[in-house]
């Protein structure tokens, strides 16, 4: 039904393209999980989630996905979407970016995708024609939009990012670099949208806290929604200490540079898998 502009490459180079009994098929598909599906939840005694009280559900969450390619180190190439496709990762998933047949089983060792802004981009799922112009009109390579609840207090946020990020050499967190392709079977690879990473405390700690205090704070004009214009008047030493924390960049001077610098984290490889990540 939707426009899937696709570069697919199967067993390039690959003397056993012929053999079926050493092919496999491999679905790549992407997912944003509870946090960005159900609700961001208060952490509350521990609990995982604000630390600050609050809790967050998001209405919409654009991701412009692009340049993704699944190869080996030796040149090989299983397949290659080229994009850019919009998912609204709010929408149930997993949702599927592609599916690719007669991959030759072996581990394909270099996967990647990248978030770029979105430029003449098409429907990845059943995103709204509404939501696709949004983003191709607004350059958006990330659009966010929910409200964060604490106690009788409500504060909404519609974002939308230019930033540019490509991820690369993802590895799952127990089985290493890329993904295995059984013969005469099927395997998946996913590229995990983590929503929650947007508001996180600090650029560089393996540990950080979810916090949203700051940003409630941040509605100057007490309307009940926080703009990134308002985000940027908050300076982070306005900030209590121990709390967003740079890593000591001196580019992220303003909460609205560090929400920007978050917005390029949101990917993981098969839930809790890294990839290596650029501009």
């Amino acid at each position: 039904m939707y426009r899937i502009a696709t570069i697919i490459t199967l067993c390039a180079l690959m003397s056993a393209c012929g053999d079926e009994a050493g092919n496999g098929s491999l679905r790549l598909t992407t997912y944003g999980e509870d946090f960005i599906e159900e609700e961001i939840p208060s952490g509350a005694g521990g609990a995982e989630g604000f630390t600050d009280g609050y809790s967050l559900k998001f209405s919409t969450f654009l991701v412009a996905f692009s340049a993704l390619k699944v190869a080996h180190g030796d040149g090989a190439v299983a397949g290659e979407v080229s994009g850019p496709l919009v998912f609204d990762m709010h929408l149930k998933g997993p949702h599927l970016i592609q599916h690719l047949d007669g991959v030759e089983a072996r581990r394909w060792d270099r996967v990647g995708i990248s978030i770029k802004p979105a430029s003449g981009a098409s429907a990845g799922n059943t995103v709204s024609a509404a939501d696709l112009k949004l983003l191709n009109d607004g350059g958006y390579s990330v659009y966010v939009a929910g409200t964060a609840t604490k106690g009788t207090a409500s504060v909404a946020f519609k974002w939308g990012f230019t930033t540019s990020t490509s991820y690369s050499d993802c590895q799952e967190k127990t089985h290493g670099e890329g993904i295995v392709v059984p013969t005469g079977g099927s395997a998946t690879a996913e590229f995990t949208v983590h929503g929650d990473h947007l508001f996180y405390d600090d650029l560089q700690s393996s540990d950080p806290s979810l916090r949203f205090e700051a940003v409630a704070k941040a509605d100057a004009d007490k309307d009940g929604e926080v703009t990134l214009e308002e985000l940027a008047k908050v300076d982070l030493t306005t900030l209590p200490v121990g709390q967003y924390g740079t890593g000591g960049s001196g580019t992220v001077k303003n909460l609205r540079h560090f929400i920007e610098a978050l917005s390029r984290t949101l990917i993981h490889y098969q839930g809790e898998g890294h990839c290596h990540s650029g501009i």
